[in-house]
């Protein structure tokens, strides 16, 4: 009975701890969602210069504030149409594009303005044409990505707004690690459990013991 309680409150908190993981994520989705930024519209204003134009109104970028493009491969939509969705990393947050978009002719124009290969990833480094071999430039790559994580917001998002969307991100990653680490010891429970056996051998020693004395004074 006691092996049995124990089982039964250590399932219960761990569902707690499951459940209220799962409302830290969807309370973290929704800040996220009610946060975010909509791109409305791309335009080219002169050589170099664009203006995104969000709900929150428009924004200026020049090919420098472009740190990192991110291509994806031509995808199918729910309904069969074929997507591509870019992601441009600015110094003032990132835009993402789709090819449903009616502006993405002019954010493709933005992207090719600097990317002239059309590579899969594009950053923005002197080291490019240094990098000789695949271990400097996953290297490099993965130097970009950490340097243009401070950028992860929408682009238009207002300053103030800003922590509370990074706020939001740490607390719903923090809320997916612990609600798998308690998922994972729900399903695969750590028993520990004292062994038996020596007891079991001392029994066995016991009645073995009896029952030759027993035959010797039989056969006596």
């Amino acid at each position: 009975m006691v092996i049995r309680e124990r089982q039964v409150d250590r399932e219960s908190i761990m569902g707690a701890i499951i459940c209220i993981c799962i409302v830290i994520i969807a309370l973290s989705v929704a800040s996220i969602r009610f946060f975010d930024v909509k791109v409305t519209n791309i335009k080219l204003v002169d050589a170099g210069l664009y203006t995104v134009i969000t709900k929150n109104g428009p924004t200026n970028i020049r090919q420098d504030d472009i740190l990192r493009i991110e291509r994806t491969f031509t995808k199918g939509a729910i309904t069969g149409t074929p997507v591509e969705q870019d992601r441009i990393y600015t110094t003032k947050g990132f835009i993402f594009i789709s090819s449903l978009d009616s502006f993405y002719k002019t954010g493709v124009q933005l992207i090719n303005s600097v990317d002239f290969d059309g590579n899969l990833v594009w950053i923005k480094s002197d080291k490019n044409a240094a990098t000789e071999s695949v271990e400097n430039w996953n290297q490099l790559l993965k130097d970009n990505l950490r340097s243009v994580q401070p950028f992860s917001y929408a682009i238009g998002t207002p300053s103030k707004t800003v922590t509370l969307v990074f706020s939001a991100l740490a607390l719903q990653y923090s809320a997916l690690s612990i609600g798998g680490m308690a998922l994972v010891i729900l399903i695969f429970p750590i028993r520990w459990k004292k062994s038996s056996h020596p007891q079991t051998y001392g029994q066995g020693d016991h009645e073995y013991n009896a029952s030759g004395e027993t035959s010797e004074a039989v056969a006596k």
